[in-house]
């Protein structure tokens, strides 16, 4: 038979095949799915990059508040060459580090500026409208007034009360708002307490960074207390003192007093040993009372003294490398003619300096001088000349044998932990004077860093 199309006829179309549609369906299906997977993946890394560069911008924010904390931390030890002046005495007064520029002026009292200190009547009731000292000084870090400043705006510089901190230091169940909190190096306390304590301050650091992101970190700073020393020479061990044998001599060439020469509150035993005091020749010793022994336990360890100013003192082969090196047989320094720190005199105020000896010390030559914080972790020698004003400690003995050239001349006070050996009596024009001053001892405190007592994040 002729199959074959006939003209005029029509060829029916093929059918589909129902799995050719299915085909098609999960074509498409799958097609849809990649698509939204691949939307899905675009928005998430739009998403994960939005909260990267919001994360960095809050790290930035966060670091540059702390850089604005570190900057007033370090403005506010007195022997900064940069330090700051007028430091609030008072709850009410304030001082503020502006990081400002005419572009971008900083006003943190303003309240229509956009850095205003809100903060500022959460800790102080009354605000602004109780304070009766508003100062600011300008920040000198390295960027101020550039385009690549450290983006802090403002740091703002307080003492503590237990309202501003919300702690209740005296356990009273009353937060005080009118009296600043004082720190002897153990405790807090309100002012007058604790006896020989120094201001805590509070400083609070607000920073932006160009997208708006918002830190405001806040820290308590304190300096080191200055200690009160058992006596103008305090030793743990015994003490011998030798002065000159007498003969026709009748004036004292070893003079220990504990009167303060700064006309404290205070004054102390010229000596206080652990032990017993054993003297001869011409000595003079004066104080109130002129020696105290036997003290045990004995009030002051030096180890712990050291312990505690280690951390804010300077090696000593750093402090004066030119006249301190080790010795030959190991185990101990040799300075000769050496200089720890600059005395204050007529036309100069003096630059004490805290410096640490981590083995025994010897000091020899004519004209060796300090001034600071002398921390020996070993046994003390001086011979030859020296003076010094300032705290001398260490943990070991303590030996002053005097030679004839030079005198020894000593303002603030010793302590060691061993015993104590001074002899002056090789000739009758050396001298040894060793005067409690408070006021040495408290000065060379008041070179040393402030330190941190706390740290937090505020929220706004």
């Amino acid at each position: 038979m002729d199959r074959r199309k006939k003209p005029g006829t029509v060829q029916p179309a093929p059918r589909l095949d129902s799995q050719t549609g299915m085909a098609l369906l999960l074509a498409l299906l799958i097609i849809a799915s990649l698509t939204a997977f691949s939307l899905s993946i675009v928005l998430f890394t739009q998403s994960e990059i939005r909260l990267s560069n919001t994360i960095a911008a809050q790290n930035q924010a966060y670091y540059a508040a702390v850089a604005g904390l570190e900057e007033a931390r370090g403005r506010l030890d007195p022997m900064a060459v940069d330090a700051m002046v007028n430091l609030p005495q008072q709850v009410t007064q304030v001082l503020y580090l502006l990081n400002s520029s005419s572009q971008d002026p900083v006003q943190p009292t303003n309240p229509s500026s956009p850095y205003y200190d809100y903060e500022y009547s959460q800790e102080f009731p009354g605000g602004f409208g109780a304070a009766q000292v508003l100062t600011s000084v300008a920040s000198d870090q390295p960027g101020a007034g550039t385009s690549y400043v450290i983006p802090y705006k403002w740091v703002r510089i307080t003492l503590k009360t237990e309202y501003a901190s919300k702690t209740d230091v005296n356990q009273d169940g009353i937060l005080n708002s009118s009296t600043p909190i004082y720190w002897d190096g153990t405790h807090q306390d309100l002012y007058p307490n604790p006896p020989g304590g120094i201001p805590v301050y509070m400083l609070t650091a607000f920073a932006v960074e160009p997208n708006g992101i918002r830190k405001m970190e806040q820290s308590e700073v304190v300096g080191t207390p200055p200690l009160i020393p058992a006596g103008g020479v305090g030793t743990a061990g015994s003490a011998t003192l030798t002065g000159l044998s007498g003969g026709w001599f009748t004036s004292p060439n070893l003079t220990l007093n504990g009167n303060d020469y700064c006309q404290g509150p205070i004054n102390l035993p010229g000596i206080a040993t652990g032990s017993t005091i054993k003297t001869s020749g011409l000595t003079n010793i004066l104080g109130s009372p002129p020696s105290m022994q036997n003290l045990v336990p004995f009030p002051q360890s030096a180890a712990s003294i050291i312990q505690n100013l280690l951390p804010q003192a300077v090696p000593i082969l750093y402090a004066d490398p030119t006249h301190v090196t080790a010795g030959s047989g190991g185990g101990n320094l040799v300075g000769t003619n050496v200089v720890l720190g600059q005395i204050p005199g007529f036309s100069n105020p003096g630059q004490p300096e805290a410096v640490y000896a981590d083995q025994s010390l010897a000091i020899s030559g004519s004209n060796s001088s300090g001034y600071g914080i002398l921390l020996v972790n070993g046994n003390l020698s001086i011979t030859g000349g020296f003076r010094y004003r300032g705290l001398i400690v260490a943990n070991g003995t303590v030996t002053l044998p005097l030679n004839s050239t030079g005198s020894i001349r000593i303002r603030g006070s010793i302590i060691s932990s061993g015993n104590l050996s001074i002899d002056s009596s090789a000739s009758s024009s050396t001298h040894v004077n060793i005067t409690y001053d408070s006021c040495s001892v408290a000065d060379s405190f008041q070179s040393l860093p402030l330190g941190v007592r706390s740290f937090k994040e505020l929220s706004f």
